[in-house]
């Protein structure tokens, strides 16, 4: 598959949450081996696009689309948390679509966006997920964050933690 040669960030905008909707299914789909959810009688994943499109753009909480060489590409959302008494921004829903997938996109958009920032992160991914693994693993070891922090929360046990501070 060619490099993509122009990686866009761009906020979700007003009027473009049913877009972001239909690709949270598709985010459901590909975590529904790990999150055991299961789809409605109406064949969709129990994901709320009213509750999803004031989520998104309450205080605090951030929606973005990934375009690769002009074509959407994925999203990802962050929003405030707290991580025991420390402050946190979780990068909390990340999904690259499968053609865009393998090709350095992912790990330019965390470079992008988690290193950009003064913000200690907060990054959680199913203990099952192999590949959510493996991909935060290369990042990890691959950009220059000062610090990666396994974090513990008793509250949300199928979840592997990490807090992350940019490199100063």
């Amino acid at each position: 598959m060619p490099a993509l040669k122009n990686i866009t960030l761009r906020p979700v905008a007003a009027g473009e949450e049913g877009a972001l909707a239909q690709l949270f299914q598709l985010y459901c789909h590909d975590n529904a081996a790990w999150s055991g959810e299961d789809v409605l009688a109406d064949g969709r994943y129990d994901v709320c696009n009213a509750g999803l499109a004031e989520y998104v753009h309450a205080p605090g909480h951030t929606a973005v689309w990934i375009e690769a060489d002009g074509a959407l590409a994925g999203f990802f959302i962050t929003e405030p948390g707290m991580a025991g008494t420390l402050a946190v921004q979780e990068f909390s829903d990340f999904f690259i679509l499968r053609k865009y997938r393998r090709q350095g996109l992912a790990l330019e958009v965390v470079r992008r966006v988690l290193l950009d920032s003064d913000t200690t992160w907060l990054v959680a991914m199913f203990h099952a997920d192999a590949a959510a693994n493996a991909f935060w693993r290369q990042a990890f070891a691959r950009l220059p964050f000062a610090r990666v922090e396994p974090w513990q929360d008793a509250g949300l046990p199928q979840f592997q933690l990490y807090l992350l501070k940019p490199a100063a």
